[in-house]
């Protein structure tokens, strides 16, 4: 008997086992844009199945056993998925190709996994959202491999990006498919958009050379910025976020998405102020955006969008001796820490603190109010606003053919004061208040007056003064796209990138501090008004210079994809023209300015690779490539004349990477290595004859970059999931060279200076990174991030002029290891059934508030290669920043 109910239970056991439902729950997205898509039939059994919802979730309940899910949306390829359940319930992500030709296919240059082949990392707007606070958008990026990101001297909008030891001058960045480097010297200004992040929806960091097709293609790789539009959901959101030195802001977010009539509508508006964790290193700043779409078919759109950030924020520019900062710091490094008996608290003895910054001091204007009072004020403060303006038209007349032609453009005004000639107490900041009372009453070597140049002797000549040099430029560009789908198979794209710039640069006296005129150097006026020999504020001085950067460019690209098997090759050609204009120039005899005639430099790329996807888990890739790279404006003028430097040549670099990608349920990992060689990379430095200074470019300057970078994450369950990245590289010059200095005319040779940097090590960004972050949801609405990042063999930036004689090929200083840890955390609640939710989130950043060294200067302050010699930035210490965001 007993054995009998044994059996019966053992029997009921296995019953209820083979009864027992499991969830099986999963969002369906586009391949492409990682947009959902609602609506696509989920299939499974014998004719069973579900649709999923406007999120592009579903979910269904069904007992343990093998399934074959069918994925069917009509304008994708169809995806099957052989689902095991066990005892477990399952999540699931899966994306789908599309068959038609979007617009993001054909204009922002997306990679997609398993299909192209090249490197990417993909940041999606809950990472941003989660982990990106008060930050530029560069910092969150220290989390992929590759990348090595600052905040400089720690100014909103200061920071810099370097990919495989390229800086940002060398990584192309785009917005909705449209470049943002600068036309002049390829760098960028992050301030110019710092509230981009309420209207992004994915960022995607592709490195080395990239998917994108234009015909001035990135080195160091590329960062492509989408922004939300007409496909997102109806949804406004207002955040508030509010952070250590009165870090605010306020931002108000709306999208229509797809109204009745075809119209769609982004905006959004923000506004910011922060006293800065740096001392006296504030800003304020606002931003705009909008975006509206008009569809008239459905293969048929037309999208006019604008956006803008007005701020004012002030730098700190000069790096400083490690003991500025901290004395025992750097006696651990082994030091010889000078004026161990100067009086604490003063300039001599520095140990000030990560926050010091010189730049700043306070000002009491008496000459006409002897009671007034003093008021902080700040010598280095950048001032800008560079409205972006796009109209695009896409238009599919064909379900093969899709047509893209964007114009846009941008009108940037603006500029930076500094001192003419810095000047500090003993305290270690600026000393305004010396110079104003020398300015404003007279002293033993300046006598008011001056009746050399100004009759009236109650006007008082300032000998130091607060200058502004201003950059205001026009930038036109036009980017017109068309794609074949020729077969099933193959796909061919091309078209043009036309790009119009100038730019006007000139000094103004900004601020006379106390008197009312100046009197600069003589070569410092307009040559065509010889009677004015003296300068008040808000004129100009010392020069006044336009520069004209025209490029004409054509691209095309073939695509292959068969089964398993994808491919492309990418070729173009472009013709990049200089001209510069100088308007304080002596007028020519026709009443025509001098110019320095047109300089012309044509460039071509040839890049192409191959993915194959050995299994639906496993793919492999491989990519080369070519680019001849036309010099950029500031590597082909002198400084502000024009003059232009010797032995202009294109940047030559060629390429090869190969790469592993595995994806499962529960992993991701990619794995891939580099090797990259940079020749004629252009160096500009000053040379030293004598008593004279001279600026000359160090031609043929080559580099040898190679690396290893893995990328991966576990998905423990729905609650928990661990990512990380490590990447090892090694980068080193491979040349010596000469650089010959001139006449100013550039007529006579007056000397020829010997570099010699074989085996040096590539300095400005770290060769080795690591990163390893946690995602913890223990219950719903509710995750903590922490994240460690480690950095190593950071190598201090070097001038060629140094490894010179008895210092040829001699190692820069390497700067110490550091890492930081961040904790992010937040909790989300639903309100309602429409959806509306409120969300509470709080960052905090290097939270062991470590001391490190972010930046380093090779030799600023002295010639021993070491810590001494070095001028440094220390990073930013403890911040935290928290938020309230209102979504409905």
């Amino acid at each position: 008997m007993k054995k009998i109910l044994a059996l019966c239970v053992a029997l009921a056991a296995i019953s209820l086992n083979l009864s027992a439902q499991f969830v099986v729950s999963g969002v369906v997205k586009d391949a492409l844009t990682n947009e959902t898509l609602p609506s696509v039939n989920v299939l499974y059994g014998k004719g069973q199945g579900v649709v999923t919802d406007l999120d592009g979730k579903f979910e269904v309940s069904l007992p343990k056993g093998e399934y074959e899910f069918q994925f069917m949306f009509v304008g994708y390829t169809t995806q099957n998925m052989r689902v095991s359940i066990f005892d477990t319930n399952l999540s699931l992500v899966i994306q789908l190709e599309s068959e038609v030709l979007n617009e993001v296919n054909v204009t922002a240059d997306i990679a997609v996994g398993r299909r192209t082949p090249v490197a990417f990392s993909n940041i999606d707007p809950r990472k941003i959202r989660e982990e990106l606070g008060t930050q530029d958008l560069p910092l969150l990026l220290n989390s992929t491999p590759g990348v090595y990101a600052t905040s400089s001297g720690g100014g909103d909008g200061d920071a810099r990006i370097n990919i495989r030891g390229f800086n940002q001058r060398y990584v192309a960045v785009m917005i909705d498919g449209v470049p943002m480097n600068d036309m002049e010297n390829g760098w960028v200004y992050w301030s110019n958009w710092f509230g981009l992040d309420g209207v992004t929806n994915r960022v995607q960091v592709q490195r080395g050379l990239g998917a994108s097709k234009l015909a001035v293609p990135s080195i160091g790789g590329t960062i492509n910025i989408s922004t939300a539009g007409i496909e997102e959901k109806k949804k406004i959101t207002i955040s508030s976020e509010y952070g250590n030195n009165f870090n605010a802001r306020l931002m108000v977010g709306l999208n229509s998405g797809r109204l009745k009539n075809g119209w769609g509508i982004t905006s959004a508006f923000s506004i910011k102020r922060n006293d800065g964790w740096v001392d006296h290193l504030g800003s304020r700043q606002l931003f705009y955006y909008f975006k509206v779409t008009k569809e008239f078919t459905e293969t048929q759109n037309l999208t006019f969008s604008i956006m803008g950030s007005p701020q004012m924020h002030e730098q700190r520019i000069g790096r400083q001796p490690l003991y500025i900062y901290s004395r025992s710091m750097a006696e651990d490094l082994g030091q010889d820490v000078p004026n161990a008996d100067a009086a604490p608290g003063t300039l001599l003895y520095g140990d000030f603190g990560a926050r010091y910054n010189p730049y700043w001091g306070t000002l009491a204007r008496t000459r006409n109010n002897p009671n007034a009072e003093s008021e902080e004020m700040a010598d280095r403060v950048n001032y800008y606003h560079k409205p972006i303006i796009n109209i695009k038209h896409f238009w599919t007349p064909d379900p093969k053919l899709a047509i893209s032609n964007v114009v846009y453009a941008s009108f940037g005004n603006g500029g930076g004061t500094a001192l003419k000639s810095g000047a500090y107490n003993q305290y270690g900041q600026t000393d305004f208040q010396t110079i104003y009372n020398i300015n404003s009453y007279g002293s033993i070597f300046d006598h008011p007056g001056d009746p050399q140049f100004v009759s009236d002797t109650s006007q008082y000549k300032s000998t130091n003064y607060l200058t502004s040099r201003i950059n205001n430029h026009v930038w036109v560009g036009l980017l017109s796209t068309f794609k074949y789908k020729w077969t099933k198979t193959f796909e061919l794209s091309g078209g043009i990138d036309a790009r119009y710039y100038h730019t006007d640069r000139y000094a103004i006296v900004y601020d006379l501090l106390g008197g009312d005129y100046a009197v600069p150097n003589a070569s410092g006026f307009d040559q065509n008004n010889p009677d004015k020999l003296v300068v008040r504020e808000n004129e100009k001085f010392d020069y006044h210079i336009r520069s004209y950067v025209r490029q004409q460019g054509a691209f095309f690209l073939g695509e292959y994809k068969k089964n398993n098997w994808s491919a492309f090759v990418n070729a173009t050609a472009s013709l990049m023209t200089y001209n510069r204009i100088n308007y304080f120039g002596k007028k020519l005899d026709d009443g025509t300015y001098p110019t320095s005639g047109t300089k012309a430099f044509p460039g071509a790329t040839i890049k192409g690779g191959f993915n194959v996807n050995l299994s639906k888990q496993q793919s492999i890739f491989v990519n080369t490539g070519y680019i001849s790279r036309a010099p950029m404006l500031n590597n082909i003028y002198n400084s502000t004349s024009l003059d232009t430097y010797a032995n202009l040549n294109n940047e030559k670099l060629s390429a090869i990477e190969g790469g592993y990608m595995f994806n499962s349920k529960e992993w991701s990992l990619t794995a891939n290595a580099y090797y990259t060689i940079w020749n004629n990379k252009p160096v500009i430095q000053t040379v030293s004859i004598g008593t004279e200074s001279y600026r000359v470019s160090v031609p043929g300057m080559n580099a040898l970059h190679k690396g290893v970078e893995l990328d991966g994450e576990y998905k423990i369950d729905n609650k928990l999931n661990i990512e990380g990245a490590i990447s090892f590289g090694n980068w080193e010059w491979t040349s010596n060279r000469e650089a010959i200095v001139t006449s100013e005319d550039g007529t006579t040779v007056l000397d020829t200076v010997v570099f010699s940097a074989k085996g040096v090590r590539v300095g400005d960004a770290a060769q080795t990174q690591a990163s390893f972050g946690v995602r913890w949801a223990p219950f719903k609405g509710f995750y903590i991030k922490p994240r460690f990042t480690f950095f190593t063999n950071n190598f201090a930036d070097f001038s060629p002029e140094s490894l010179a004689g008895t210092n040829a090929n001699r190692q820069s200083w390497e700067m110490p290891s550091y890492y930081l840890i961040d904790i992010n955390f937040g909790y989300n609640y639903k309100l309602n059934k429409s959806g509306d939710q409120l969300g509470l989130k709080v960052n905090l950043m290097n939270v062991t508030d470590n001391l490190y060294i972010s930046d380093a200067r090779n030799n600023e302050y002295g010639s021993n290669f070491d810590a001494a010699s070095a001028g440094v930035y220390v990073g930013m210490g403890f911040r935290w920043n928290i938020g309230l965001q209102y979504t409905f």
